[in-house]
Parts: structure tokens; sequence; C-alpha cells
């Protein structure tokens, strides 16, 4: 009997899930996004850098994983969250997920924002056109804090996890009016976690559980989905190794979080200062980034001794041998290279072979050869940042 209750109330929550608007909005809004950023790189180099969806590719395994985690921890404790709370974190991810910055979708944005709205609920409930129960508990708050944190940890790991080909390449013109490279990298994932909902046929299945009673009722179980995003351009140096260190410091701010939401459980307005330390801490370790990113020399700019690679294409011959961002080629079939131009003509003196030599991210040489064939990319799907790049493009 027991086992059918379950089975029913899974069926419901995934129904919950499936209806619920915020799935919808964030597939429109990726997929604009994705046809956006395509355009731009049309623009800027003539040619599609990445497909559609790129946003969300190598986000999917990461995001299931910890939502399982997650879910059968937050279930098997026996944490709820009232109606209220769930609105309040939807209509705030959906305002910052419309705004179209993946910036603004960090847990300490979605989370604060919904903690401060709520927090000032008393003060304008009488005015809503509808009756909704403002009665939020102690131990409720400390698990919407804690969760908080907990995903803040994951938008550290998305910055962990990145690799170099895996950003997006993006030109402009720098300072002193030449063209410099950027990359930009820009991630959304969408975790569908399970928690208990005030309506259902659940019953305590221990003295403890649910840990946050509600008036004694019986739960059913819901899943929502938790939009997290992250965006962040790099110049002044590789985007992997920037993105570690910055991902170590939000690594950090999330513990603080967490140990402050958890002390919240004994003196309440620690959850408070929890909220405000994922704000004003998140903001503050990237605005530092930023400012340090924009005091050093452009990574990617032109060098009188080669060419640094801003990208490769995806499944063009440059990404088959292995061809990684911020490398640089220095010859190519024996000939030096500095101008995109120059590099295309050393191609061009053997149609059907190549060989590169490659300094790659350590300092160190290595030489890569490769068979051209028939209807290959004639410059390798190899992106470079130079004077003459947007020419060569158009010339495509």
């Amino acid at each position: 009997m027991k086992m059918d209750i379950w089975l029913t109330e899974i069926t419901k929550g995934l129904g919950r899930f499936f209806f619920n608007p915020l799935l919808y909005i964030f597939i429109i809004v990726v997929f604009l996004t994705s046809l956006k950023r395509i355009k731009k790189e049309r623009n800027m180099f003539g040619s599609k850098i990445f497909d559609v969806f790129h946003e969300l590719r190598f986000t999917w395994k990461s995001s299931l994983f910890f939502s399982l985690v997650l879910s059968l921890l937050l279930v098997g404790l026996g944490v709820s969250f009232s109606y209220i709370m769930v609105g309040a974190l939807s209509v705030i991810t959906l305002l910052l997920l419309l705004t179209n910055k993946f910036s603004w979708l960090s847990a300490a944005y979605t989370f604060g924002f919904s903690y401060l709205l709520l927090l000032l609920a008393p003060y304008y409930i009488d005015y809503l056109p509808f009756r909704i129960d403002a009665t939020i508990s102690t131990n409720q708050w400390v698990a919407f804090t804690i969760l908080m944190g907990i995903l803040l940890i994951y938008e550290s790991f998305l910055l962990m996890r990145v690799r170099n080909n895996e950003t997006l390449p993006e030109r402009l013109q720098g300072t002193r009016g030449k063209f410099i490279g950027q990359h930009r990298f820009k991630k959304a994932s969408l975790i569908p976690i399970v928690t208990l909902f005030p309506v259902g046929e659940l019953i305590s299945i221990v003295p403890w559980w649910p840990v946050i009673p509600i008036d004694g009722q019986e739960f059913g179980l819901m899943f929502f989905p938790v939009i997290i995003g992250v965006e962040q351009v790099i110049r002044g140096a590789l985007p992997k190794r920037a993105l570690h260190g910055l991902s170590q410091s939000l690594l950090i701010l999330s513990f603080v979080v967490i140990g402050t939401a958890i002390a919240g459980y004994f003196l309440p307005i620690l959850t408070m200062i929890s909220v405000v330390i994922a704000l004003i801490g998140r903001e503050w370790i990237f605005i530092r980034f930023k400012i340090k990113d924009r005091q050093v020399r452009p990574f990617f700019s032109p060098e009188q001794d080669g060419l640094r690679i801003l990208a490769t294409i995806p499944g063009t011959p440059g990404e088959e041998i292995g061809l990684e961002v911020g490398e640089k080629i220095v010859k190519v079939n024996g000939s030096n290279v500095s101008t995109e131009q120059g590099f295309y003509e050393a191609l061009q003196l053997n149609r059907a072979y190549c060989k590169l030599d490659i300094i790659d991210e350590r300092g160190e040489i290595r030489f890569v050869q490769r068979a051209l064939y028939e209807g290959e990319h004639h410059e390798l799907g190899v992106i470079f940042c130079t004077q003459d790049t947007l020419e060569v493009a158009k010339a495509q």
C-alpha cells in the first residue's frame, strides 16, 4: 500500500515538473541565446563556431547526478518548502532569466533575492489580489539558505570542469586600435530537485520525518526545476586556468554560506546574514576577477613570432589533430607565420599534407602533422585574432 502511495506521489511530482512554465521558458531563452550567439560568430569570423544549445552542452550529466544526490538528501531528511517559497523562487528566477544574462542565474541571486522578497512579504501581502500563507518556519529558512550554498558548490563545479575548447571566442577592437580576442564562458544548467510539498498522501515514515512539519499535514513530492547559470568574460589569461582560480574562490564562499546557514538553526538572524554573505561575496569575487583580468595584457592579441589560436571549430581537421585554444603556431610546412594570410599561404605549399610547429601552454614546442583531403576546411578550422582576421573570414 505504501509503495502504491509513493508511486502515485512520484507520478504527480513529475506532472508538476512538466507543467511548470519555467521549464519551457528556460528552453526557449537558451535557444534564442544560442541563435544570437551563432549570428555573432558569423559576423566576427565568417563561420559558426559552436552549434545550437552549446550553452547546455556538458551540463546534463552533472546536473542529473547533482539532482539525484540532492533530492535523496532533501526527501530523506524530510525537508519541505511551502507554496510561497517555491512561488517566490520561480518569480525571481523567471525575471532574471529574461535578462538573458546568465551571470544573474547564480543561486546567490535567485535564492538571495527570493529570500529578501519573502522577508518583506508582511509589508505587501495584504495588497495582493489573492490570498497566500506567508508563514515560514525557522527550519524552512535554514533549509532554504543551506540549499543556496549547496547550489553555489555546483556553480563552482561548472567553472572547475571547463575545458579550453569549450568557451566562446570573441573578437573586438582594443584600446590601441588593434584587434584582440577574448573568451566568454556561458553555461546554463537545469537541476530537477525533488522535495516534499504540503499536499499529498505521504505520512511520516519515522518519528522525525518530515523535519519541518506543517500543521500535521500529509505531504506529496514535487519535482521543481532549479536553474543555475554562469557567465564570465576572460581576456587576460588562458580561459581554463583563469576559471579554475575563480572556481576556488566561489567554493570557499559556498562553504562560508553553508556554515552560516547551519548556524541559523541556533540563531535565526544568521540565515539572513548567510544571504548577505552570498550576495555580496559573489559580486565581490567576480568584480575583483574582472578588474584583475583587465589590468594585464590581453592574452589573445597579434604577435610577431606566431599565431595564437583563439578557437578551433568542432569537427574540423584542427580539432582532430588536437589543436588547443591558447597554443601558438609558429611554423607551417617549414615557413614562419605571423598573419592569417601567411598561414593560409603556407598551407598551400603542400595541398595534400601539412606540418605545424606549435608552442603549447607550457611553453614547450611540439609538432603536428596530418594529411589533407578534398572538401575539408581549407584553413584547418582554426580561428586566430589578427588584423586580417575579418577580411580573411569574409573571403571564405
